[in-house]
């Protein structure tokens, strides 16, 4: 069973990337536990280097550095997150939805990008993991910008509000915390497969072989994402995109 987790939270008014500094940080030798929160991310990353779009005051910005012990499928630690923050939103009220692997959408559009990244020992083990997430709490002033304005939304329609940021930011940490504590169990799993939002929908995914459509037909216990082509064949994708059809 995983260690207690505490958080040691710190904050920054501005930074390239929270998981970036906290990735530097970790290799120094920070402890489990340390969070980087920013009100605005210069240089924002999402997976497969696309830029997540952080500008000042209207979003949480925040990396959490762990350490884990026990052995865990690659995907565990996004997948954990993922239902933290689901979690956190059915607090506010906020019905979500969850994008394998990484996404969450309210009213069918991005309102959070989950980004998982690590190093390993050569026995296979953690040496850290630094999960970075970034919410999209309120509408930026003027707009989402126009190549993401019709993909992109808010969680709250209120205008920025730094006593509903802290709320936020510290419910979801407890839901980080309370799941982490019990791995490498993973009570969160049936909730993030409730909560998926691609099933029985055509896809496109990767493969060794290319680029396959195929119907997304559920998770595995190992948080990979089962496709069904037209062959009959279900393949278990474990990484890189996937683009709903």
């Amino acid at each position: 069973m995983q260690g207690p987790l505490q958080f040691e939270l710190h904050t920054v008014e501005s930074v390239k990337s929270t998981n970036t500094s906290v990735k530097e940080l970790a290799k120094a030798g920070a402890p489990e536990g340390y969070v980087l929160v920013a009100s605005q991310q210069t240089n924002g990353r999402g997976r497969m280097n696309r830029v997540f779009f952080s500008p000042k005051g209207t979003g949480l910005y925040c990396s959490v550095l762990l350490r884990p012990t026990v052995p865990l499928p690659p995907a565990a630690l996004t997948c954990m997150g993922a239902v933290a923050v689901s979690e956190t939103l059915d607090r506010f009220q906020v019905l979500s939805r969850i994008k394998w692997v990484n996404d969450i959408y309210v009213n069918d559009k991005k309102a959070v990008g989950i980004l998982t990244e690590g190093a390993f020992a050569p026995d296979g083990s953690y040496q850290y993991a630094v999960i970075g997430i970034g919410v999209n709490l309120f509408e930026p002033v003027g707009g989402f910008p126009d190549i993401i304005k019709d993909t992109a939304t808010a969680v709250f329609s209120s205008e920025q509000d730094e006593a509903l940021r802290r709320s936020f930011l510290q419910k979801m940490l407890q839901r980080i915390k309370f799941y982490y504590e019990q791995l490498p169990e993973t009570p969160f799993l049936p909730l993030y497969r409730e909560r998926q939002m691609i099933y029985q929908r055509s896809i496109l995914f990767s493969d060794t072989d290319g680029i396959k459509r195929g119907i997304a037909v559920g998770i595995d216990d190992s948080f990979r994402l089962l496709v069904k082509t037209s062959d009959g064949a279900v393949h278990a994708v474990e990484r890189g995109d996937v683009s709903v059809l």
